[in-house]
């Protein structure tokens, strides 16, 4: 069972998920601690996703649909990077369309979202979910699914371990299944309040980024128009 509202973890889903028992042991001994100030940056499609307060959708993490009520989630992951290309490309405003292999596109309406700097007044905690944590728990393949099913369970368990830890855990770090190789960040409402006191951005949209002029002009780049 899971501790919001009593939701049953599907069997097909609780087969392959760690124990919430071994999680607790497990993830307060894999905890990075990143300074005051350190630059992220996140993707957002519109102004009021910047540092979003509620969602009305989630995505890898969760959690699963089954937990909304008619106030909403019970919790959400504000997603964030350390590089402009990494939240591009976890926030899917660039997709690879099958019928082209080897390419990709920009979603509709990309060019106006919102890439933001953000940082913090206080150091963030994190589970690190990008290392030796994830190959002794054996999660690394179901981390990398295209299916988000079990990483939206996953994402339950972890905030319930979040939300029971005597010394304040901000999110997790994760490795980015769309940009090999580099980390991006899940931070949890449970501190949005916290760390929205001295959070500082900077707001630029996508069509004006080099980052953006960068993907335009690869070789990769194929225009919607042509799908």
């Amino acid at each position: 069972m899971s501790h919001h509202n009593s939701v049953a973890i599907p069997s097909h889903i609780a087969a392959s998920l760690p124990n919430l028992d071994l999680l607790r042991q497990v993830l307060p001994h894999h905890v990075i601690e990143m300074p005051a100030r350190f630059p992220l940056v996140r993707a957002a499609w519109n102004k009021a996703s910047v540092w979003p307060e509620k969602v009305n959708r989630t995505y890898r993490y969760g959690p699963v649909k089954s937990l909304m009520t008619v106030d909403g989630f019970p919790f959400h992951w504000i997603y964030a990077a350390e590089e402009t290309l990494t939240a591009i490309w976890e926030a899917q405003l660039c997709t690879n369309p099958i019928t082209f292999p080897g390419r990709f596109t920009l979603q509709q309406n990309a060019e106006t979202a919102l890439i933001a700097d953000l940082s913090f007044e206080q150091p963030l905690r994190l589970f690190d979910l990008s290392g030796a944590a994830v190959s002794r728990l054996g999660i690394y393949d179901q981390l990398r699914n295209p299916d988000y099913e079990w990483c939206q369970w996953f994402g339950v368990q972890v905030d319930q371990v979040i939300s029971e830890q005597n010394e304040k855990v901000h999110g997790f770090v994760y490795p980015s299944r769309r940009h090999p190789g580099a980390p991006a960040y899940a931070i949890s409402s449970r501190v949005y309040e916290e760390l929205a006191q001295g959070l500082m951005s900077n707001v630029t949209e996508f069509r004006e980024t080099e980052e953006y002029l960068e993907l335009l002009n690869h070789p990769c780049f194929i225009e919607r128009k042509m799908l």
